[in-house]
Formats: C-alpha cells, structure tokens, sequence
C-alpha cells in the first residue's frame, strides 16, 4: 500500500511540474542586460552574467559596465526583491524545494507568470511549480497535491465566488485546473484595483 502511495504521489508531482513549459529559458552563459531590484526599491541598470537556471537561484553576478569585469557584484537573495536577465525575472523568497526539512533558505525563483496569484519555477534537477500570493508564504505543489482544497482556499479566499467553487469541488475547480484557477482568480484581483 505504501509504495502504491508512494508511486501514484510521484506521478502526480511529475504531472503537475510538466505543467510549467519553462522550456523558454534558454540563455547562454554569458552577459546580459537587465537590472536589480535592491530591497529599498532601487532599481539599478547593469549587465547580469546568466549562470544557469539552478545557479541564477542562489546568486545574481551583476556588472555595472560590461565591458570591465572588475565592476562585479555577487548579491544573494536575501540583498535584493528580484531582478532580470533580458526579459526573464527572477524573485527572491523564502522556498528551498518541495519537500524541505526545517526552515527554507532564501533563493530567487524564476517568474513564469505574473500576477496576484504569481507562478514562479524552483529547478532542483526537475522543474517545480511554485505559487505565491503577494509575499506570503509560497505553496509547492506538493502541498498542492496533499491538501489542493486548503491550499488554493487559503490562496484565493478573498475572492468568495470562486472560493465557493473549490469547496464545493465542482467541475473544473480541481488539481488538474489549477492554471485555468490562478488565472481566474488574477483577473478579479485585477478588476478589484
């Protein structure tokens, strides 16, 4: 029963990560345009050096001039809010992986989508989908797979309508319409403003 458990919940993590199509993020190692975004606001012009899609989470090289490498600067996630390589983003949030042990570690997660309800990707070997809500914790879809109708109710609970559909578990309002949720949701938060 057990490894019955354990093979449908692998199944259904891998499904839900193939989800993401992130297969755009396809830069070269070298130097970019792009820009920091330091935790006072301060947006900052520069060139960022892409080193990979599991690197770029753990440390952003950034160079004022692209042309003298001595202008180098390592930020760690916890120096800024974010910042861009080209016309990728990158967020930096508290997330170290699906199934952590202990406090997560702060890291920059690439932004797939935008929006009230943001869709960010964590690389650990595989893509992860992540969710997060204005800067409150983010959701794995691990715990999406374990507990979808607390999750996405403590997600998109502003929003009684909807909300109302999940608990009700009607069609269309399940794991499996998870994109189809988020994006629902973002349009009433954006219609709210």
């Amino acid at each position: 029963m057990y490894k019955i458990l354990c093979t449908t919940m692998l199944i259904a993590l891998i499904s839900i990560q193939a989800n993401a199509q992130t297969g755009k993020f396809n830069l070269d190692r070298h130097l970019y345009p792009g820009s920091i975004t330091k935790t006072d606001g301060q947006v900052i012009k520069g060139y960022i050096f892409n080193q990979g899609k599991e690197a770029n989470q753990r440390e952003c090289l950034f160079y004022t001039d692209a042309d003298d490498l001595r202008t180098k600067i390592v930020f760690k996630p916890a120096d800024l809010v974010g910042y861009s390589i080209e016309n990728f983003q990158y967020k930096s949030m508290n997330y170290s992986g699906n199934i952590g042990f202990g406090k997560n570690g702060r890291n920059f997660l690439l932004v797939l989508k935008p929006g009230a309800i943001g869709e960010y990707i964590y690389y650990l070997g595989e893509e992860q989908v992540v969710l997060q809500k204005g800067d409150e914790e983010p959701v794995s879809n691990a715990s999406l797979f374990l507990g979808f109708r607390k999750s996405m109710l403590k997600l998109v609970g502003d929003d009684t309508e909807l909300a109302g559909k999940i608990d009700r578990k009607e069609k269309g309002y399940g794991l499996t319409s998870l994109d189809a949720i988020v994006d629902e949701y973002n349009k009433w938060a954006a219609s709210k403003k």
